[in-house]
């Protein structure tokens, strides 16, 4: 039996920059030439559950019973908890199998953290991520491949797990990417919210990129997909983030407040799950965006275990990533019909 573990509270220290110089082309055949091994492709699917120690805090939402985000999708105005997308729902794009998945409570508009089915880590290795940040004038330049800068991916492509693609069939394979932001090192609040495109809204400092909450049809990503045991997968090859993993979380002020895990598109800051005396934030601590204002913090946003997990819309003016435009990411492939 594959047992996963508690995720593990892990740093993700800056390598310092250092880059693997690996053609694209050598990544692509590495990556599509490896098979995971027959055992582990054919474990049961109570191997592939996991929990997080935020769930065993007492302080945030019951990870049994968080709220599933399907109906908290605007694309009208912000509002407290909801996610502000630029484009409404598509009931026709790619998405996981609705009726396999096991752990949402489609009539109570709940899903099961603790019963929700992950993919596990394997032999599976991409290239070595990076992350550059350095300030220049009043930008805060960063580049990064998109790949995490501690080298924790699942075990990819999830499509050698029949069990586990028979509920979301995702082809994917993570890749180099190169990605370049400059954000403004001092934001300003505009003078209302911003929407929230598909694709890239922010990067971790570990390196990889992060979506908002919905999926391309635009669910519940985080409840409806199947994600790695590290908190990421592939649209096609660009491995990315709809919330902020566990272990990224592991830096804290003096008062136990969450250091900074990443930056979003506008400039502010996400930290990580806890504020103030290290207690674990909730939608009702935040405002419209998913942030707030915090004595010499200032603002910045937080995140949470309920939807939609990182951001709720832009509290400021939204850069665009230099190296793609941030031009929303495309389905990511071909897939089978569902299954009946």
């Amino acid at each position: 039996m594959l047992a996963i573990a508690l995720i593990s509270l892990l740093s993700c220290t800056n390598t310092g920059g250092s880059r693997t110089e690996t053609s694209i082309e050598t990544a692509q055949n590495k990556s599509e030439q490896y098979v995971a091994p027959e055992d582990t492709r054919h474990s049961k699917l109570n191997d592939f559950t996991m929990t997080l120690n935020l769930c065993e805090n007492k302080q945030g939402p019951d990870c049994s019973r968080l709220r599933l985000g399907d109906d908290f999708l605007t694309t009208s105005k912000p509002s407290k908890g909801f996610l502000y997308s630029c484009v409404g729902k598509n009931p026709n794009a790619p998405g996981s199998i609705a009726d396999k998945i096991t752990w949402i409570d489609l009539p109570g508009a709940t899903w099961n953290l603790l019963k929700k089915i992950w993919l596990p880590k394997g032999e599976f290795q991409p290239d070595e991520g990076f992350y550059l940040e350095h300030i220049e004038g009043n930008k805060r330049e960063i580049q990064t491949n998109n790949l995490p800068v501690d080298r924790k991916v699942g075990d990819w492509p999830m499509t050698n797990y029949p069990s586990l693609s028979k509920i979301d069939p995702n082809p994917g394979i993570p890749r180099d990417k190169d990605l370049s932001l400059s954000l403004p090192m001092e934001p300003v609040q505009a003078d209302s919210p911003t929407c929230l495109s598909p694709g890239i809204i922010g990067i971790t400092k570990n390196g990889v990129a992060i979506f908002n909450a919905a999926d391309a049809r635009g669910e519940d990503a985080v409840a409806r997909e199947i994600v790695d045991e590290f908190g990421g997968h592939p649209a096609r090859h660009e491995y990315h983030y709809h919330f902020i993993p566990e272990r990224l979380d592991i830096a804290f002020l003096n008062d136990g407040h969450s250091n900074i895990v990443g930056y979003i598109n506008d400039g502010f800051p996400i930290h990580g799950y806890r504020g103030e005396d290290g207690i674990e934030m909730a939608n009702e601590d935040l405002d419209l965006c998913h942030g707030h204002e915090h004595g010499n913090l200032g603002y910045h946003y937080h995140a949470t275990l309920e939807y939609p997990y990182t951001v709720g819309c832009y509290m400021g003016t939204p850069t665009l990533d230099k190296s793609t435009n941030n031009v929303p990411v495309q389905p990511r492939g071909v897939r089978p019909p569902p299954h009946t």
